[in-house]
């Protein structure tokens, strides 16, 4: 009888890890949902920055208002990096406790496996099931495909990702930059091509005037001689 019950409280444990496995790929849709919504946002943050940027060459004061809106789409992006941290940070905990259920299925099978055994033949020796479940989890260790990672694994993959983070955000930068420049030195042969046609018509203008003057001249000297010239005398 004894027998019996403990082999069913090995089925529900074996029930209840299944039933853990078919939560955890449920939580994994919702992450992959998460890490859509965050790549949708962090693209509407990027083309929100570019708009924000032809409405600050516009303006007057171009290198205040630049530096306040990519303030405010590194924040943006800050906050989406975070998410995606605490994303990353969900999933190894349930990875880790997959292995851990896995673990717990393993034993509750060998417990079981073993129980049958005693029921049949006798209870097995304390010692050698000791000794057994000693090796069962030994093997169980060995072939976990990733240990757990130390405090300073864990700081130095942190570390690595701000790294990465703050290097795409120095490339942003450059790149921003680049392309203000290129608009500052557009905007600049744009304004020495304005001058340069000023200064043409202001010439043409001048030189205009001069012909006119020097007409005016001529007619009048041209006058003064016609007036000035003696009647012929009457023979």
């Amino acid at each position: 009888m004894n027998a019996s019950l403990k082999l069913l409280g090995a089925v529900l444990l074996v029930a209840c890890a299944v039933g853990s496995a078919q939560a955890a790929e449920m939580d994994a849709a919702e992450r992959q949902a998460a890490r859509a919504e965050i790549s949708r946002e962090r693209a509407a943050n990027d083309k929100q920055l570019a708009d924000n940027e032809k409405i600050c060459y516009q303006h007057f004061a171009v290198t205040d208002c630049l530096k306040k809106v990519r303030s405010e789409a590194n924040h943006r992006d800050r906050e989406l990096r975070q998410r995606e941290l605490a994303i990353n940070a969900d999933e190894r905990a349930e990875r880790t406790a997959k292995q851990r259920g896995a673990r717990e299925k393993k034993q509750a099978e060998f417990d079981a496996k073993h129980r049958n055994d005693g029921a049949d033949s006798g209870a097995l020796n304390k010692e050698d099931l000791e000794q057994r479940q000693r090796e069962h989890e030994a093997q169980a260790a060995s072939r976990s495909k990733k240990p757990a990672r130390s405090p300073q694994e864990i700081e130095a993959e942190q570390q690595r990702r701000q790294h990465d983070a703050a290097q795409r955000a120095t490339q942003h930068e450059q790149k921003l930059g680049s392309k203000q420049r290129a608009q500052q030195r557009r905007a600049a042969e744009e304004g020495d091509n304005v001058e340069q046609a000023r200064q043409e018509y202001d010439a043409k203008q001048q030189d205009a005037a001069k012909r006119q003057a020097e007409h005016a001249r001529r007619m009048q000297e041209q006058s003064k001689s016609r007036k000035a010239a003696p009647l012929p005398v009457p023979e």
